[in-house]
């Protein structure tokens, strides 16, 4: 039988909670020393991250489902959503802020089968095509919406496959999705053939630019070729950013986009068959927090377009130290060509199980290798770890000659997971 830690009976003073709770922290990695390259903390410096902090604190006790009691995160919401949609170049358009990727990729795909059901009322058995690449949150949803998905195995350069993608399409085919970029090999699908291909059949397509919504826009400005994925490109329905990645608000925050305000109608969900009266929301939750509204607020207030333009230059740099030094390194190559921030490399002759082994041995939180293919992936950079990118870049090369020479076994027990463990 198991035997449960029971309720205490007694509080603690503030001084015993906090000595318990710097107690349990000592575990956490040092992601501000930067050893949590590209994964969980998105990271641009002490100022944005202090700003972050107050404005949640000063919203700590609103809740998002009751905007008429708080005008005030009514305000932020709407004007973090006009942003979001200048900077997604929309013409008119609607958006939400959500919890975070997830919800916001669930969302556009409960619009887009609701949408269908109006649209394609002959759709019985509602499918979802996409690349093997894209993200697991599009089978997560799937499993709640029952809708099925069908991946198709990438191309050698891990773009989609256009020709397979075509012949896995069917009558009940409703959605297509792109990644703008890949959270893996950090290369963009081809936004705008996919988006052209749905626009043809009246299927409905989703950019999830989880990743790079809040980059992308900034490192083109400042002059970097980004591959198009926004709602300028015709037949883009719905879009997914994450706030609490590139926009660097506090988490949870991310924005699900719709190219047409009328699309909301399906987002929503209007309910009055309750004693109380009529109950809507539009995202999954019922209350939210305002807090992380508030904060994604005061963090792209306080930042504006000149700032963020600064911090996308400053992570720009850091990509290219990696793409350059990495495959200087002897017998280490970079996958593909990524077109933001995202990497992965790999070894012709090491396995990359024990590289990671050896970077976690030298502190480095390493996320267990991708299978398929063998690669190290470097996930979303962080100016925290821009600051040790060179201690990083040395310590991969000690590991490399090390494990070349035989010098040293490490400990696979040592190594990081992505996800919940």
């Amino acid at each position: 039988m198991t035997t449960h830690i029971p309720f205490p009976e007694k509080g603690l003073d503030e001084a015993a909670i906090w000595q318990a709770m710097d107690c349990a922290k000592e575990g956490d990695v040092d992601w501000r020393g930067g050893r949590l390259p590209g994964f969980y903390v998105h990271f641009a410096n002490d100022d944005v991250d202090r700003v972050g902090k107050v404005a949640f604190q000063k919203f700590q006790a609103t809740n998002a489902l009751g905007l008429g009691a708080f005008p005030s995160i009514k305000k932020f919401e709407s004007e973090v959503v006009e942003w979001a949609l200048s900077l997604f170049r929309a013409k008119g358009g609607a958006a939400s802020i959500t919890s975070g990727g997830t919800e916001s990729i669930f969302i556009a795909m409960k619009t887009a089968r609701e949408w269908a059901k109006a649209n394609r009322p002959n759709v019985l058995n509602p499918r979802v095509v996409i690349s093997h690449t894209a993200h697991p949150a599009f089978d997560k949803a799937a499993k709640y919406l029952e809708l099925e998905v069908v991946r198709i195995a990438p191309r050698a350069d891990f773009k989609t496959d256009i020709d397979a993608l075509e012949g896995a399409l069917d009558d009940q085919t409703i959605m297509i999705a792109g990644s703008a970029p890949q959270f893996t090999m950090g290369v963009f699908d081809q936004i705008e053939e996919l988006a052209a291909i749905a626009e043809s059949r009246n299927i409905w397509f989703h950019t999830d630019a989880c990743v790079g919504g809040f980059l992308s826009p900034f490192a083109e400005q400042n002059g970097h070729p980004i591959p198009a994925w926004d709602f300028r490109v015709m037949g883009v329905k719905s879009i997914s950013a994450d706030l609490h990645k590139y926009g660097f608000a506090p988490k949870g925050a991310s924005i699900v986009a719709f190219a047409d305000a009328g699309f909301q109608k399906f987002q929503v969900f209007d309910f009055n068959n309750w004693s109380r009266g009529r109950y809507v929301t539009s995202t999954f939750a019922g209350t939210r927090s305002g807090a992380n509204i508030a904060a994604a607020w005061a963090v792209m207030r306080f930042l504006g377009n000149e700032g963020y333009r600064k911090i996308a230059e400053q992570i720009w740099q850091i990509r290219e130290q990696l793409l350059r030094e990495i495959p200087a390194i002897e017998d280490l190559f970079v996958y593909g060509e990524p077109e933001l921030t995202v990497m992965s490399y790999g070894s012709k002759t090491l396995d990359v199980g024990d590289i990671a082994a050896g970077l976690a041995a030298k502190g480095w939180y390493t996320v267990a290798p991708s299978l398929n293919p063998p690669a190290i992936n470097l996930g979303i950079l962080s100016l925290a770890f821009g600051e040790v990118s060179d201690v990083y870049l040395n310590d991969l090369r000690d590991v490399v000659s090390q494990l070349k020479t035989g010098e040293n076994r490490f400990d696979r027990s040592l190594i990081g997971s992505y996800g919940t463990r």
